[in-house]
């Protein structure tokens, strides 16, 4: 869920307006609370579709709570999707509008790239061989939310 989010919130970052009018003028795309408000709407969004999904993939149409790993597992999946979104948002608390705009798509390429990196140290592989695959997957994620991007622009 945390890279799925990651690349979505990338994907839906690159097709919208951004930089300035010339020297201090205005920002061009969402800022502050309106980029927020996307991050979270997004990711809530997602959550709740996949939370939909899953239960339907889990229990069928029956009714009742879900058993106790099938929880465990969704409890965790809607965890990692309010880190994503939290991270996510720090640029709008610690930077100016302009500033912000250019910074989050770096916090979310840096979740995938990570994200990466701890699964590959999880396998054994060695700390250089894991930042190999977790700068590979930082770069490939960018690829894919670009290529996204490009694509609906169609």
């Amino acid at each position: 869920m945390v890279l799925y989010l990651s690349i979505v919130l990338l994907a839906e970052l690159a097709a919208l307006p951004t930089g300035h009018d010339g020297a201090g003028g205005a920002v061009h795309g969402p800022v502050g609370w309106e980029l927020v408000a996307i991050l979270w709407g997004t990711t809530i969004g997602l959550a709740l579709a996949h939370w939909f999904a899953f239960r339907l993939a889990t229990q069928g149409l029956r009714q009742g709570p879900l058993a106790g790993w099938d929880r465990l597992q969704a409890l965790s999946e809607l965890a990692g999707a309010a880190f994503v979104a939290a991270m996510a948002s720090m640029p709008v608390l610690l930077f100016s509008d302009e500033l912000e705009q250019q910074v989050v798509p770096f916090v979310l390429a840096l979740i995938i790239g990570g994200v990466c990196y701890l699964v590959e140290r999880a396998s054994q592989r060695s700390r250089a061989t894991s930042l190999v695959f977790g700068v590979f997957a930082l770069v490939l994620g960018l690829a894919v939310a670009t290529l996204k991007s490009v694509l609906s622009a169609h």
